[in-house]
C-alpha cells in the first residue's frame, strides 16, 4: 500500500522554452502540492527522467520534501540519459543534475524514448507535454492515472 511508484517525464531541457523557465516557480509549487498529496496516498518511489526539465524539478522537489521531513520515506530513482549530462543543459541545470544524482537512492541508465515505452509498468505518471503531443497520447493510452503539470498552472 505504501510503496507505489510514480514516473515523471516531459520535454527534454533542449525542447523546453524560455516561457517554461519563466513559469518555473509555478511549476515547482504545483509539483510540491501534487507530490505531497500523492505521497499521502502511498506513492513513495519517484522515477524521474533526469533528461527532462520536469524530471529535474520533480527530483529536486522530492529531495526537498524528504530533507524537510514532510515526506521522510520518499525515494528518488534517477533515470539518467546515456550521455554524461542532459542534452541542452546549462551550467545551473548541470549543477542541479550532479547534486541530485548524489542524493538519489538508485540510478538507472535509460533514454527518454525508452522511458516512455515503460510507462504501463508505473502506478502513476506526472508529465509535462503539450496536450496534442504524441507523448501525451501514449500516456493517455497507457490507462494509468496521470497529471499534466502544464494543465494545472
Amino acid at each position: 500500500m505504501y510503496n507505489k511508484n510514480v514516473a515523471v517525464t516531459g520535454r527534454t531541457i533542449r525542447e523546453t522554452t524560455s516561457y517554461d523557465y519563466f513559469r518555473e516557480d509555478k511549476i515547482r509549487m504545483e509539483l510540491y502540492r501534487y507530490i505531497y498529496a500523492i505521497y499521502n496516498e502511498g506513492y513513495r518511489t519517484f522515477l524521474c527522467d533526469m533528461n527532462t526539465y520536469i524530471g529535474l524539478l520533480a527530483a529536486d522537489t522530492a529531495i526537498m520534501l524528504r530533507e524537510s521531513d514532510k515526506c521522510p520515506d520518499i525515494r528518488l530513482a534517477a533515470v539518467i540519459p546515456p550521455d554524461s549530462h542532459p542534452a541542452g543543459a546549462d551550467n545551473l541545470y548541470r549543477a542541479l543534475y550532479e547534486d541530485l544524482l548524489v542524493k538519489a537512492d538508485t540510478k538507472e541508465v535509460c533514454a527518454s524514448k525508452d522511458f516512455l515505452k515503460r510507462l504501463p509498468g508505473y502506478g502513476h505518471v506526472i508529465c509535462c507535454f503539450d496536450e496534442q503531443s504524441k507523448e501525451m497520447g501514449t500516456i493517455r493510452n497507457s490507462g494509468k492515472p496521470y497529471v499534466s503539470i502544464l494543465t494545472r498552472i
